[in-house]
């Protein structure tokens, strides 16, 4: 069980949403207009979809399997779009083959922490694939608002600065689910969804 938890760590948002910022950070400080703007929209909508959903199904037990509120697996949405698009945006600019290449370990990656929440069981094989799709179709709509565009830095700087912030953070939880739960119970007072 330690292994699982030791790889559901790098999908917390404690390392997810650095990774992002210090991706939007490279793009910003090399000129990468294009990918700055992709980046920030995927990562935002991915997120807000996210919260969005584990908002809205809080007070939904019936909606979830063993009679508890569904929630889509944000480690696994953030862990899909984070590390699959900076692995395709590393390789921007290079050969389908090249992409193909370096999308393969960033996906196996986020399959194993999907996988992880299911083992350590913090969610259903159902919230993982919902995750799954929202941070699959966020990573879609990155890889076309990015088509033809180059990375104005070298692809290792990326992968180097992504490296050291995973690391860095990895162990690190941040309370984003509890505050949902917060949010979630202060909207659903007053007005239940699924009351």
């Amino acid at each position: 069980m330690q292994d699982w938890t030791f790889l559901t760590n790098f999908g917390d948002s404690a390392v997810t949403l650095p990774l992002a910022a210090a991706a939007l950070a490279l793009f910003a400080l090399s000129g990468s207009v294009r990918l700055l703007r992709a980046w920030l929209l995927v990562v935002a909508a991915s997120g807000i979809t996210v919260a969005l959903l584990k908002i809205g199904f809080s007070d939904c037990a019936a909606a979830g399997p063993l009679g508890r509120p569904f929630s889509p697996s944000g480690h696994t949405a953030m862990s899909t779009l984070v590390y699959g698009g900076l692995a395709l945006l590393a390789s921007a600019g290079r050969p389908a083959i090249v992409r193909v290449a370096a999308l393969i370990p960033a996906l196996v990656l986020a399959l194993g922490i999907g996988v992880s929440r299911i083992v350590v069981h913090a969610h259903t094989p159902a919230e993982v694939v919902a995750g799954f799709a929202i941070g699959g179709g966020a990573l879609l709509l990155l890889h076309r608002a990015t088509a033809g565009a180059t990375l104005r830095l070298p692809p290792l700087a990326l992968v180097a600065v992504a490296l050291v912030v995973a690391l860095a953070m990895h162990g690190t939880r941040w309370p984003i689910e509890q505050q949902l739960q917060r949010v979630a119970a202060l909207l659903h007072r007053d007005a239940p969804v699924c009351g």
